[in-house]
């Protein structure tokens, strides 16, 4: 979203670069409605986690650029291979805050912070869990970067990032 791999949010597939000044939600444009996009974006936060977590990779696709889907398809593969399972739940998405915009050659660019409850872990085929706490929810903070060429007729934003930044 890696003895077992430890259950955690989607692989990071980039990077993501430090936030400059100035960087803000004004570079968007007037039509942007901040409120709308940290809708949809909370959405795509809970259908992505999901998805990787069952390993769909058809409701994955469509929603994450093809370095990440690369990634992501990746790691569920290697589960798959392990013949492990991951259980995810989102008990609640706690904040989902932006805190990065910037235009680079007509495309938007949006970093989301999301702190979530989760409910994390990796059963063997056997059902013993390997990693994890499949009763207890920790708080966990993730990093997505959503791009989207501004001037296309397609409203969708595309799941470029993802990172899970170290604990203080």
């Amino acid at each position: 979203f890696a003895g077992a791999p430890k259950p955690a949010p989607p692989p990071s597939a980039v990077a993501l670069p430090a936030p400059r000044p100035g960087d803000k939600a004004d570079d968007l444009g007037a039509g942007f409605d901040r409120d709308a996009f940290l809708k949809g974006a909370r959405g795509a936060f809970e259908i992505v986690v999901g998805a990787f977590a069952e390993g769909d990779r058809g409701k994955l696709q469509p929603l994450l650029s093809p370095d990440v889907f690369r990634s992501f398809s990746d790691a569920i593969a290697a589960r798959e291979r392990a013949r492990e399972k991951l259980e995810t739940r989102i008990v609640a998405v706690k904040s989902a805050e932006i805190v990065r915009t910037r235009v680079e050659g007509g495309t938007g660019l949006i970093t989301v912070k999301f702190v979530s409850d989760q409910i994390l872990a990796t059963r063997s085929e056997a059902g013993a869990v390997l990693d994890g706490d499949p009763d207890h929810a920790a708080e966990h903070t993730d990093l997505w970067t959503f791009s989207r060429v501004l001037h296309s007729p397609d409203p969708n934003w595309t799941l470029i990032a993802t990172e899970t930044p170290p604990h203080p």
